[in-house]
């Protein structure tokens, strides 16, 4: 057996437990999507806010007077751009959906490819099918931009966490059934 399959195979049971959690937290995220979404318009401003102040904060530790104004003007932006979302974490969230609707077609298209090369019988139909949908949530947010940017972060956010729950709970089964094949086809030839 590979090194792989068999750290694999013994975190099966944590890896179906990581699938039920991401699951939980996707059905909340889904019955509050415009607070689930608000609230990461807030968090990613306050991130970005925090980030600007150190940008700014050791903007003269630069090495010359052209690369510290630089850090010092990225620093200023990130401020400004981070203290307005904080603000106005409505506006924030529609730009976040833009950014998530780009995020989604890529990370759609990226897990088609991967499950394209995933035996079906060790979960790539579920990775297939968990990328197709990705994919047509990104397209479905597109055409309907802006009306869909109130609600849209949380509910991509609740259907992504769902789909990726699902995924881990059927590697995480494979594992497990992986391992118990190997167990009991061990125990024959001994």
């Amino acid at each position: 057996m590979s090194d792989a399959l068999e750290i694999l195979s013994k975190q099966a049971q944590k890896i179906v437990f990581l699938g039920l959690g991401l699951i939980v937290l996707g059905i909340i995220v889904l019955v509050y999507p415009q607070q689930s979404g608000m609230t990461v318009a807030f968090v990613v401003g306050l991130l970005l806010l925090i980030g600007g102040l150190l940008r700014l904060a050791f903007a003269w530790l630069s090495v010359s007077w052209g690369d510290a104004f630089l850090r010092f003007l990225f620093g200023l932006l990130a401020v400004l751009a981070g203290g307005y979302m904080v603000a106005q974490p409505a506006a924030g969230l529609q730009i976040l959906t833009i950014v998530a609707i780009i995020y989604l077609i890529a990370d759609g298209i990226s897990e088609i490819v991967f499950a394209l090369r995933v035996p079906p019988a060790t979960g790539g139909t579920l990775i297939l099918f968990s990328g197709a949908l990705t994919l047509l949530l990104g397209v479905l947010l597109w055409f309907g931009w802006p009306w869909s940017g109130e609600k849209a972060i949380g509910l991509m956010i609740g259907l992504k966490l769902l789909l990726d729950g699902a995924v881990l709970i059927a590697i995480g089964m494979t594992a497990r059934r992986g391992l118990k094949a190997i167990g009991s086809s061990g125990a024959e030839h001994r």
